[in-house]
């Protein structure tokens, strides 16, 4: 039988356990990568191949070479490994892989034991839910996670009929809170049901009802103490009682320093609550709507508030129960289908949802309500948008718009222009986004609806991000931070600060990137949506790799590639690869980085974020030159240039220094510096810090090389400003000063490069002191 425990070197390997120690201390690897390891050890007689260790590590074959090279390179790294080298792992190429160290074990190991089949990884857990929250924007760096607020919003304010909010202005308005409920446990459903019915009953009587979402938001950050906030002009107060065999339903509503308070009973809590709605709306000098009053009519109305109560709770499955218990005559409703097909949304069944919701359209009588039709057509979009399918996701936002152009339905119509502004962003057409985006913040801003206008001015901030102007949406997002603190409100207050970090690594605030991503890796392992858990574990990702903490960076990736579902999260897998890209050509592996940048080239990441395609993409060539390979990183730059020939001006900084480096690397000097003197022009056009100084440390360094000190003195100058937060501007700055003889200057930027570098290694980390050609 074979023994659990492995050592080898300082490290020792627990297979029972599936834990690696190096010198008694836990090293942190991904479970399948441990898996990896004990497989190679126990067949260390013979060349493991590829389709075994898949079948073996992962329980099925059809694992990406991606995959297996993860394994292969964090296993060679943390036993002080190389692709170079391979004195532990040895590639057998066209095969497979073999452990080639010494092992030690108490006893002979038999491949084929049982103990060997028990100590297999098990079969993988089942697959995340298919789809995506919002598609993401193409930023220019992450490439993911707040854009999927648009989508996210669009379907919780087309979703429920308490969100609506009438074209009146907002200074007569009303907060209502949950019903307080005395009787049996049966009845705890109507605490958010009677709440839902209120507020529609106060809205189709003309008074504008702040957001069921918005209030639940509000109470969970600070209890019932929301007097202070005052969000509308009356603050509502129900509570419904059950004795004798009738329900009593009673209304407080304060404002304008009085207090106004109703009472009615009936046979029935909804009856009750819409008669007191009713008298509380006389009160306030508004006419009661017209009566829907037939008992089919009561009938959907209970169950459509039972299922947006358990929505409104995040309790999916009890609102699946609640429609599935349902007579099936009521559950054709159309306002009922409407709700199923929300439960298959919030569930994250986006195809069961297109089914669903396309059905109910094209059963819709013309004579049903514009305002239910739009809201259909405002969550098909959502759907086809979370898909990519943004043909269908565009048309359904325009037919909406169309419904509700005269339809007197401003937060509906908002919803719909925020998903046109979505798709057009999808589409690089920045300025139809925008356009769209203002008239949703209007009609937000003038139904009063503080909440709608913050998620606008998140959509505003990306849109800017979308133009190269980090520092321009630095402000406004951390203004929509702030305000969605106030509203407690954690999905979008996510989604803001996703989109902060970006800002942030792109103004080089690092530290601050570092900070606003802190909680997001614990955060994210709780969420519901687990596209969220990898948007938020990518941006984390994204801050530890601006700070040179490549190893934690690395570790989050391989978590992301172990545990995010290969199809529904194709996009954070791409770019997920693309960063691991990145990071292996900082640690001096450009075999690995070539690969992981190639597996990051994807068809989704080249439709969906062309920015981070074409990172992937100059990564590949920057490994081909590392490697000696000049032939194939030229082949590489012109198809590069060939495929962004139709593209704007995004393409032309990285094709320039692509280009530069190429020329240096052929020995061409003088053309070298005409590239790099592009690429540095067309940095200083663009602004953006992260761009400046990664065309100016190249080019200061070929400058010095041609002995160019006054020219390299300038360049410098022009990214000294980062030398304190940037390694690459340190860098700069060390050899510039180290040229001049300014040897203290010189010690000093050399610690701060030192410093700021973290893992990061470059070629001429030994000889800093002596860089520059002085």
């Amino acid at each position: 039988m074979a023994t659990p425990v492995f050592r080898f070197g300082a490290f020792r390997l627990d297979a029972t356990a599936r834990e690696l120690l190096e010198h008694g201390r836990r090293i942190d690897l991904p479970l399948s990568t441990v898996d990896f390891l004990i497989h190679l050890i126990r067949h260390r007689d013979r060349p493991v191949g590829r389709d075994e260790l898949a079948a073996a590590v992962w329980g099925r074959v059809d694992v990406s070479e991606v995959s297996l090279s993860h394994a292969v390179m964090r296993l060679r790294r943390v036993l002080g490994d190389d692709g170079n080298t391979q004195r532990v792992i040895r590639t057998v190429p066209r095969f497979g892989y073999r452990w080639v160290a010494a092992v030690d074990a108490d006893t002979d190991i038999d491949a084929d034991s049982d103990a060997d089949a028990s100590a297999r990884a098990p079969a993988p857990p089942p697959a995340a839910p298919r789809g995506h929250a919002r598609a993401a924007a193409p930023w220019r760096r992450l490439g993911h996670g707040a854009a999927v607020l648009a989508v996210i919003l669009a379907i919780a304010l087309a979703g429920s009929a308490a969100r609506r909010m009438p074209v009146r202005a907002a200074a007569d308005s009303a907060f209502v809170l949950p019903a307080a409920i005395e009787a049996g446990a049966d009845a705890a459903w109507l605490r958010l049901g009677l709440m839902d019915l209120l507020a529609t009953r106060l809205h189709r009587g003309g008074l504008a009802a702040t957001p069921n979402e918005t209030v639940l938001a509000l109470l969970s950050a600070r209890g019932d103490d929301v007097a202070g906030e005052r969000p509308a002009r009356w603050r509502v107060r129900p509570r419904a009682r059950f004795a004798h065999g009738e329900w009593t339903v009673s209304i407080a509503a304060d404002g304008d320093g009085r207090v106004l308070e109703v009472e009615t009973r009936a046979d029935d809590a909804f009856g009750a609550a819409r008669a007191a709605a009713d008298e509380l709306l006389i009160k306030l000098g508004h006419a009661p709507p017209p009566e829907r009053s037939d008992d089919a009519a009561l009938a959907a109305a209970t169950l459509r508030a039972r299922i947006d109560a358990a929505l409104l709770s995040g309790r999916t499955e009890i609102a699946r129960r609640i429609v599935g218990a349902a007579p099936p005559a009521l559950r054709l409703n159309p306002e009922i289908a409407f709700a199923e097909g929300r439960i298959a949304l919030f569930s994250g069944d986006y195809e069961a949802c297109r089914e669903q919701l396309d059905t109910l359209l094209a059963r819709l009588p013309d004579a049903a309500p514009k305002e239910l039709r739009a809201r259909v057509l405002n969550a098909l979009g959502a759907v086809a948008h979370r898909q990519g399918r943004y043909d269908a996701a565009a048309a359904a936002y325009a037919a909406a718009v169309r419904l509700l152009q005269d339809a007197g339905e401003p937060d509906v119509l908002a919803a719909s222009y925020i998903g046109s502004g979505a798709i057009a962003a999808e589409r690089s057409d920045l300025d139809r986004a925008a356009a769209d985006y203002g008239r949703a913040r209007t009609l937000y801003e003038a139904s009063g609806d503080r909440f709608g206008v913050a998620t606008v001015d998140l959509d505003l901030g990306i849109n800017a991000m979308q133009r190269g102007r980090p520092a321009e949406a630095l402000p406004l997002l951390e203004s929509v931070r702030e305000r969605l603190r106030r509203f407690a409100a954690a999905d979008a207050l996510t989604a803001t600060e996703i989109v902060l970090v970006e800002a942030k690594l792109q103004t080089l605030d690092v530290a601050g990137a570092l900070a606003d991503s802190a909680h997001f890796v614990s955060a994210g392992s709780d969420a519901g949506d687990p596209r969220r858990r990898w948007q938020l574990t990518f941006a984390r990702a994204a801050a530890l790799h601006g700070a040179g903490r490549l190893a934690e960076a690395d570790a989050l990736l391989a978590r992301l590639r172990d545990a995010s579902d290969p199809s529904a999260d194709a996009l954070a897998r791409a770019l997920g690869d693309a960063l691991a890209a990145r990071i292996a050509l900082e640690r001096g592996d450009p075999d690995a980085a070539a690969e992981l940048a190639g597996a990051a080239m994807t068809p989704t990441l080249e439709r969906r974020n062309r920015d981070q395609y074409l990172r992937a993409w100059t990564t590949r060539v920057r490994a081909r030159q590392q490697r000696g390979d000049l032939a194939g990183a030229a082949a590489e730059i012109a198809r590069l240039r060939a495929w962004a020939a139709a593209e704007d001006d995004a393409a032309a900084l990285p094709i320039a220094l692509a280009d530069a480096q190429q020329a240096a690397a052929e020995g061409d000097a003088a053309l070298a510096l005409a590239r790099y003197a592009e690429a540095m022009a067309r940095a200083a056009r663009q602004a953006v810090p992260d761009d400046v100084v990664e065309a100016g440390l190249p080019y200061v360094e070929a400058l010095l090389a041609a002995r160019r000190f006054d020219e390299a003195i300038s360049v410098n100058g022009r990214i000294a400003p980062w030398a304190d937060r940037d390694v690459r501007a340190a860098r700069a700055a060390a050899k510039v000063y180290r040229a001049l003889g300014r040897d203290a200057a010189a010690d000093t930027a050399a610690d701060a490069a030192r410093r700021l570098a973290g893992e990061r290694r470059f070629a001429d980390d030994g000889a800093l002191a002596a860089a520059a050609g002085g």
